[in-house]
């Protein structure tokens, strides 16, 4: 994790988008967050550890669509009629990176070190949780990818190229994190721009903002924000700043390919 300290912090923008402004500050307390989104490899590993019943070997790509074992299929696939369960990642998508087999999940070959795709809000929270942390607010998220300095980017002002960000505009071409260190933040923090979109914290509401207002409740319902420009539909370089918060897609209870997370500690 890198270290991001208190201070009040400027959030939006007075000539961006409607749901950017108005610009300005909020005061929070020191925090840490990841330098790097959680990769396949450290989502499988948190996988294991629910020590879900697991039998045989299959594909990902058979679960929901075989008489496979109950637990695995509620937990990981999307739309299982009266499960109860809300799933936490959709591993039947075939964008997602992560492969069953011998009773244990794996980053599929190749993806290890890749950003985790397909898991809800509330799976990248749970993760989070179980790694003694939480998703970040959207303010400390800002903080975290904007610095001290105000910058329009985590790495500074000049536009996006290749040497500070990943984006291919391909579905399920995703890179590697944390090896474009041109495009580190203030506080160190990699991948803000570009790669995946991110869960925050925070339900999508209007500026300015306040968590005094319950859009930090995690038990209310409701879209929730994520940060930074993704891989795939943020391609433009206004929706690679540190402000933008219009993803192509919010809904917490499914699985996206284009959405990530990282985790915060206070």
């Amino acid at each position: 994790m890198v270290d991001v300290p208190a201070g009040t912090y400027p959030l939006g923008r007075a000539d961006g988008p409607s749901d950017q402004r108005p610009v300005h500050h909020v005061t929070m307390g020191a925090f840490r967050m990841d330098r790097t989104e959680v990769t396949n490899a450290a989502f499988a590993e948190y996988l294991n550890a629910l020590g879900l019943k697991v039998n045989g070997s299959f594909e990902i790509g058979d679960i929901g669509r075989r008489n496979g074992p109950r637990e695995v299929v509620s937990l990981l696939s999307e739309g299982w009629e009266g499960s109860g369960r809300y799933p936490i990642i959709a591993l039947d998508d075939d964008q997602a990176r992560i492969v069953l087999g011998d009773g244990r999940f794996a980053a599929a070959p190749g993806y290890a070190d890749h950003p985790v795709a397909e898991a809800t809000w509330a799976g990248a929270r749970a993760y989070c949780l179980w790694r003694g942390a939480d998703l970040p607010t959207e303010a400390q998220w800002e903080a975290a990818a904007r610095g001290t300095d105000n910058r329009q980017y985590p790495w500074g002002d000049n536009a996006p190229d290749s040497s500070k960000l990943f984006v291919s505009g391909r579905s399920g071409v995703t890179g590697p994190v944390g090896v474009h260190p041109a495009g580190a933040s203030q506080f160190g923090a990699l991948d803000m721009a570009g790669s995946m979109a991110e869960w925050t914290l925070s339900l999508k509401r209007s500026y300015p903002y306040t968590h005094l207002d319950g859009r930090e409740d995690p038990f209310r319902a409701g879209e929730r924000v994520t940060r930074g420009g993704d891989y795939l539909y943020d391609r433009t370089p206004e929706k690679q700043t540190v402000s933008h918060r219009d993803g192509f897609s919010n809904a917490p209870g499914r699985g996206h390919r284009h959405i990530g997370f990282r985790c915060a500690s206070r």
